[in-house]
């Protein structure tokens, strides 16, 4: 109870907690998200039903708690898990309490814009992503395309799909969103912003015609699943964080459905030209 105000929660007055001032702090992203939230220590403790020296190790010795109790804690505080303690992407899950399904988000526009970042940054194999725009993703992360080319030095192999402007399917897909030519001309768009790393070696860049029921990010072992809802913008739909796992589905389907429209897509053009119709875009 807040005993200030009357109301249930815990109180902030603003102030560092003395128990978390005295120590320094090894995971300085989870103090930092547990001051913006105005939540004490123990009081995040008893949200959590844990020990409020749990929360203190978190900290003070950078532990990772498990994966249901970091998902709760990110939950409290508007983060994503991975973000606030990387060490959790990096942990082989194969039991059913867990399984492949890390989390689901109830709409994209909620999924933390630290995530898309972190999961490209700890790439060290592959990258795929098979979108119509993907628009969202330099805009929220407007060094997202030099990220991609550090990721390609690095020896990543990075694969990008984008809807083909020119298709049917996207002329019909942005006429169930209700905006038309809008979607071909947010896909140009989106190329614009990739413009500078094409040719970068170990990136690939193709153009797919398909009807795309889902949006599919692949990072390594970790993949976030967009599915596609009827007359709705993809910001709207929900968005699923799933990790592989030995003997897991659900990972290996969405891995195949990427892998076959890759092999039916086409190259985008060698001089990085956009097109519009029968328009070309000046470069």
């Amino acid at each position: 109870m807040n005993h200030r105000h009357g109301t249930p929660g815990t109180f902030y007055d603003g102030k560092v907690p003395s128990d978390v001032g005295r120590v320094h702090m090894a995971n300085e992203r989870l103090r930092t998200a547990l001051a913006r939230n105005r939540w004490t220590v123990s009081g995040f403790a008893d949200a959590l039903t844990v020990d409020h020296k749990t929360v203190e190790r978190w900290m003070t010795k950078d532990r990772t708690p498990h994966r249901k109790t970091a998902i709760m804690a990110a939950t409290l505080l508007r983060e994503d898990p991975a973000y606030l303690w990387p060490d959790l992407g990096s942990r082989v899950v194969s039991d059913e309490t867990h399984g492949e399904i890390i989390t689901v988000y109830t709409e994209r526009s909620s999924v933390p814009n630290s995530l898309w970042l972190s999961l490209l940054r700890a790439a060290t194999e592959s990258v795929d992503i098979l979108v119509y725009a993907g628009l969202h993703l330099p805009e929220a992360n407007p060094t997202w395309p030099q990220e991609i080319q550090k990721r390609c030095e690095d020896l990543v192999k990075v694969r990008l799909a984008f809807g083909d402007p020119e298709s049917p399917n996207v002329r019909a897909r942005g006429d169930e969103e209700g905006v038309g030519d809008g979607l071909a001309a947010r896909i140009n768009y989106a190329l614009t912003w990739h413009r500078p790393i094409i040719g970068c070696p170990n990136l690939d860049i193709v153009f797919h015609s398909t009807v795309l029921y889902n949006s599919i990010l692949r990072f390594d072992d970790q993949m976030l699943i967009n599915p596609h809802i009827y007359s709705m913008p993809a910001f709207r739909a929900p968005v699923i964080h799933l990790r592989r796992i030995e003997d897991g589905p659900l990972f290996e389907t969405y891995a195949e459905c990427f892998e076959r429209i890759w092999a039916d897509s086409r190259p985008l053009d060698p001089k990085g030209e956009v097109s519009y119709g029968a328009r070309r875009l000046p470069q």
